[in-house]
């Protein structure tokens, strides 16, 4: 069992570099407690939010007075409430108990996000809520990492009424890592909308080709090469961080997967 480290190595109000980009900015909150080195924060670099992992950021300048924003919070809520209402809609995305509905569902949506690329340039800081941070500047500016995509994805079908869960990982390079569990009759499979990119970019991002591939994946498969660690909860640091014992250890078969993203699903079932 997986033990909840309550403590972290930077402050609310410290001035840190974030090594991956050579960029600085003011620690803003922390967000989840991993342990050391795995910790993430919200990190406000020039007005805009950013979510970093522990061990990539680097102490620059203590400092715990309080941080002035400017603030559209009340506008990017708006904007982001409409974005996510506009893919629901456009995907047809149903509140449903049917399994194939809710599958259907995950693998329309995984879809979208891994081939959109319709975003707008805006600078906003939405205010201290690392969810209107992460949902805006993700839906709204594009600003994707693995983090952005697992929680925007378990935001958009948490609408509709589905049970969807973001882990924290391991790659195989040991870096830290998210993706999604789905609840699929009575079983959780992984849905990952990174590497799915990451598949569309190397086969040339050609939309009228798009295969899924990294969705309704089951452990068997998908943990040779990500080794979860335990649940995270953006909304609420005091919820279990415990992985669900019930995932699948089979995937659903891929080519059902696709046939139901071209065809549907058939209404009588």
């Amino acid at each position: 069992m997986l033990t909840k480290i309550q403590k972290a190595e930077f402050n609310v109000g410290d001035e840190v570099l974030i090594i991956s980009s050579n960029s600085k900015g003011i620690i803003k909150c922390v967000t989840s407690y991993l342990g050391k080195g795995d910790n993430i924060y919200l990190v406000n670099v020039n007005g805009k939010e950013k979510t970093c992992i522990e061990s990539n950021l680097h102490l620059c300048r203590k400092n715990n007075t309080n941080l002035t924003i400017d603030m559209n919070e009340m506008a990017s809520k708006f904007k982001t409430e409409d974005k996510i209402r506009e893919i629901i809609n456009g995907l047809e995305l149903e509140e449903s108990a049917s399994p194939s509905t809710q599958l259907l569902n995950a693998c329309k949506l995984q879809a979208y996000l891994a081939m959109s690329d319709e975003f707008e340039e805006e600078s906003l800081s939405v205010g201290k809520s690392i969810t209107s941070n992460e949902l805006y500047h993700g839906l709204v500016n594009g600003d994707f990492d693995s983090i952005v995509n697992s929680y925007i994805f378990s935001e958009i079908l948490s609408k509709v009424g589905m049970n969807v869960l973001t882990v924290a990982m391991k790659n195989e390079d040991g870096e830290f890592y998210t993706s999604n569990l789905v609840l699929i009759n009575e079983e959780y499979y992984y849905f990952d909308v990174t590497l799915e990119m990451a598949v569309f970019e190397e086969n040339g991002s050609n939309q009228d080709d798009f295969v899924l591939c990294c969705g309704a994946l089951g452990k068997d498969s998908y943990e040779q090469f990500f080794k979860p660690l335990c649940i995270l909860d953006f909304n609420d640091n005091l919820s279990s961080s415990i992985l669900p014992k019930n995932i699948s250890h089979d995937d659903i078969d891929i080519d059902v997967v696709n046939k139901m993203l071209l065809i549907g699903i058939d209404e009588n079932e």
